[in-house]
């Protein structure tokens, strides 16, 4: 399921106390699957369970009128799990990991990005030599790339997008969709050989 209107809206709100926390969700949109360790699904029995929940997620958890009532992934950056860059061995890396982060990616690197219930590989879509690299390693020589974008705006300014194709992704389980690519654009040609 995709982030909801409800959890974006939160972490983009400099004021909430989930600001641009990127474990951010609730009943509506958080994982399910890729979490659980074993059944029934409770906390206690998902990749959640070591985090302890804090007055106030527990307060939501518990509240059969809040949106995050019995949400078994709900966290906040007070009692979450937390993001921080490392490098191949596991150091840490120093400063701000949004700043690492993008620093890396522009300069051509692949970045393994560990989430509550899994890895996604990242790199720049316009840069040929690392999409072809994440090609190789990968050992996946023509099924195409997903390409993550801010907004369908965005989005569209890379592929041509018809109100179907919007419609789709605009949805709660916003799932990959195949788009025609844009002539013109700086998207690598590996992205969709």
């Amino acid at each position: 399921m995709a982030l909801c209107d409800e959890c974006r809206r939160e972490t983009l709100d400099p004021r909430d106390r989930r600001h641009l926390y990127p474990f951010t969700n609730c009943t509506d949109c958080g994982p399910r699957f890729t979490i659980i360790e074993s059944l029934p699904y409770d906390r206690c029995r998902t990749s959640m369970a070591a985090f302890a929940l804090c007055p106030d997620c527990a307060r939501e958890y518990g509240d059969p009128s809040d949106r995050r009532f019995h949400a078994e992934p709900v966290a906040c950056p007070a009692c979450g799990p937390r993001v921080r860059l490392v490098d191949r061995a596991g150091s840490p890396l120093p400063g701000d990991w949004r700043a690492g982060f993008h620093r890396l990616v522009r300069a051509g690197g692949i970045v393994a990005v560990k989430g509550i219930g899994g890895y996604h590989l990242a790199c720049d879509a316009r840069n040929e030599a690392a999409v072809s690299e994440l090609r190789r390693r990968k050992g996946r020589p023509a099924r195409p790339f997903a390409v993550m974008c801010r907004d369908l705006e965005a989005a569209a300014w890379y592929c041509r997008i018809s109100p179907r194709e919007a419609a789709v992704r605009g949805g709660p389980e916003a799932p990959i969709v195949l788009v025609e690519k844009r002539p013109g654009t700086p998207l690598a040609p590996s992205v969709a050989p």
